[in-house]
């Protein structure tokens, strides 16, 4: 490598190191926020469900019998419970966040190492950080989704660890050679894949759809390596999604939630293939800032990396073919993720298109990847002068910018969550003092800054009562605070 190289490569990563620092630093905040979370209307049964008498499993079964399907939620709640204690909400938002990051930065690795791609780890750092990021600032409620744990533990926490099931995968997969993987792989794969399911039907409709699409491709290209042992460790995780969407379909409790609301094949078709469309055009027509920092960052950065590579030259029927490809399935993935709320909700409510967001966020990153990676392989001099490049390094620093731009509206937002975790502090000291005193009915303020559902004027309330359990009292009352 010649010393204009050198320096070329030297001033790349220097653009993507910043462009990774300015990332960190907006997700930095949303995680600081996220430390201010407190407990929040489910938030005090899904614990309460632990101080109940009767061994793990029982509970377990009586919870999906009478309450909810979704059965990993409550392991997962009663892990973090036992580990962090009852601050374990203001634990998880950050820790999820660095575990996004991480699990997903793992599977696009392994995924480049699978491909032959001479991708470094700060490229591919990036990516997922940016990812992340865009996705978090365009989420259709952010609170419900991250700082509320009910709702973090169905709709984002499943998409934190389904990445390290793709990276066990991939990694067997690739060392496997022409054998077929240990009953005890395939064993893992199908048993993570079914505990992965447990968490809300959502992910697991999407997981089920990923897992089909990836067997029938290997089944497909008969020309792949280590196809033999893809195709049976890949039908054993399916079988393993499989069995958990199955089971999350036929709980007890879905009668009780759903009732005779379902509707029917054609209507369950149509919507589902529709409301993608429709989440698709509003988010588009709304967000358009986000929209085009998540084409054109990728799409300089691309640009930058490969046309510093004058051994790639890729046709651009090919490119093309993989930006539709890409683009058809994101629309599926949407399809697959919103499912099951057209089945039992019409339309899916705000956490639930989360899933829908991060999918066309990768989407419109792999659209701007392309085009990048299509301005690189123009057989045209003026792609190929040092000024051009100096001014798609320009513009990549200055869209690098753009996540501290929108640092400043969102730490607006920090008094606000100040404020409520604070009073929620007060309020759960004084339940702690009271019931040290021996006050068996405790009477306190409702928090009018309560981002969701709050304890009641009732006792008889469902979440009175579970607070109540929680707190080892025989009743808690929230009277609305005086004028």
């Amino acid at each position: 490598m010649n010393q204009a190289s050198i320096r070329t490569e030297k001033l790349f990563n220097g653009l993507v190191l910043f462009a990774i620092l300015t990332t960190l630093v907006a997700l930095a905040l949303y995680g600081y926020l996220g430390t201010f979370s407190r407990y929040g209307s489910d938030d005090y049964c899904l614990s309460a469900f632990y101080v109940r008498e009767g061994d793990l499993l029982t509970k377990v079964i009586q919870r999906y019998n009478e309450n909810s399907s979704r059965y990993t939620n409550i392991l997962f709640i009663g892990l973090v419970d036992g580990l962090f204690g009852w601050y374990n909400v203001a634990i998880l938002p950050p820790l999820m966040i660095a575990l996004f990051v991480f699990g997903w930065h793992l599977f696009l690795r392994e995924a480049a190492r699978m491909a032959s791609l001479a991708w470094s780890g700060s490229f591919s750092f990036f990516l997922v950080s940016l990812l992340l990021f865009l996705s978090l600032l365009q989420a259709p409620n952010l609170y419900e989704t991250l700082y509320w744990r009910a709702g973090m533990t169905s709709h984002f926490a499943p998409l934190v660890f389904i990445p390290f099931l793709f990276v066990f995968l991939l990694r067997n997969i690739r060392k496997s050679g022409n054998s077929i993987s240990s009953l005890w792989i395939r064993g893992a794969g199908f048993f993570l894949a079914f505990i992965l399911g447990g968490f809300s039907e959502p992910p697991v409709a999407l997981l089920v759809t990923v897992l089909v699409l990836a067997v029938g491709v290997v089944w497909w290209r008969k020309d792949l390596p280590n196809r033999r042992a893809a195709l049976h460790l890949l039908t054993w995780t399916l079988l393993g999604a499989m069995l958990a969407l199955v089971t999350l379909a036929l709980a007890p409790a879905n009668s009780i939630r759903l009732g005779n609301s379902a509707p029917g094949l054609y209507g369950l078709v149509s919507k589902t293939m529709r409301y993608p469309f429709d989440f698709i055009r509003e988010d588009l027509l709304a967000l358009p800032t986000p929209t085009l920092v998540s084409i054109l960052l990728p799409a300089f950065l691309f640009f930058l990396e490969y046309s510093k590579r004058p051994q790639v030259d890729l046709k651009t029927s090919r490119i093309l073919l993989w930006m539709v490809a890409g683009t058809v399935l994101a629309y599926l993935l949407i399809a697959s993720s919103f499912a099951p709320s057209v089945y039992g909700q019409n339309y899916p409510i705000a956490r639930a298109r989360f899933a829908g967001r991060v999918i066309l966020t990768g989407n419109l990153m792999m659209i701007g990847a392309m085009l990048g990676l299509l301005l690189a392989n123009l057989k045209l001099n003026l792609f190929q002068r040092a000024s051009v490049r100096f001014v798609f390094s320009t513009l990549f620093i200055l869209l690098s910018l753009y996540p501290l731009w929108t640092f400043r509206r969102l730490a607006e937002q920090i008094p606000v969550y100040e404020q409520r975790a604070q009073a929620w502090d007060e309020r759960d000291a004084l339940i702690r003092s009271m019931q040290a005193d021996g006050v068996r009915n405790v009477i306190v303020m409702r928090l009018p800054t309560e981002a969701i559902q709050d304890l009641h004027n009732r006792t008889g309330f469902r979440l009175n009562r579970c607070a109540s359990l929680l707190y080892d009292v025989d009743t808690i009352l929230a009277v609305q605070p005086p004028e």
